[in-house]
C-alpha cells in the first residue's frame, strides 16, 4: 500500500483542504490503482430524516475521491475537471457510520481520464453507491475547443 506523503493527492486529505478538512476525510492508501479514502458520515449532510446522508453527499464523495485517483496515476500532476459522473445510489449511509471510498483508475486516452468508484458502509460492507466518472486532465493550460 502505498504511504499517503508518496501520493500526490495527499493535500486533499488534510487540513489544509476546506472541504476534505471538514469531513475529516482520510487517505489510507493505494493498491493496485484504486485509492481508498475513509470518513463518518458526516451529520452535515443529513438527509430530511436526520438519521441518513443526502444521496447527493455520496455524489460529492465519489467525485472527491475519483479526481484525487486520477491526480495520483500522473506522473506530472496537472489540473483536472471532472466531465461527467454517473452515479447509482444503492442505499443511504447513517449518520456517524464509518464509511470507506475506492476509485480505481481505468485509464486514460487523450487527455480523458476514466474512473470508477465505490462507497461502502465499512462495518457490514454494505454497498451504498457506485459510480463511473470521466475528468479532463490538463484543464488550465488548454481550453476545451483545444482537446476536442
Amino acid at each position: 500500500m502505498t504511504k499517503a506523503a508518496d501520493h500526490p493527492a495527499q493535500l486533499l486529505f488534510t487540513d489544509k483542504h476546506p472541504l476534505t478538512a471538514d469531513l475529516k476525510m482520510k487517505f489510507e492508501g493505494v493498491v493496485d490503482h484504486t485509492l481508498t479514502v475513509t470518513l463518518n458520515a458526516p451529520e452535515t449532510f443529513a438527509d430530511q430524516d436526520g438519521i441518513h446522508t443526502h444521496t447527493g453527499f455520496s455524489t460529492l464523495f465519489l467525485d472527491t475521491v475519483m479526481g484525487s485517483c486520477v491526480l495520483g496515476e500522473m506522473e506530472n500532476p496537472q489540473t483536472i475537471a471532472t466531465i461527467k459522473l454517473t452515479t447509482n445510489h444503492l442505499g443511504k449511509a447513517k449518520i456517524g457510520e464509518k464509511l470507506v471510498c475506492r476509485a480505481t483508475f481505468q485509464g486514460e486516452e487523450n487527455e480523458i481520464a476514466y474512473v470508477s468508484g465505490k462507497i461502502l458502509a465499512s462495518k457490514e460492507e454494505r454497498l451504498i453507491a457506485t459510480a463511473i466518472g470521466t475528468f479532463m486532465v490538463g484543464t488550465a493550460t488548454k481550453s476545451i475547443r483545444e482537446k476536442s
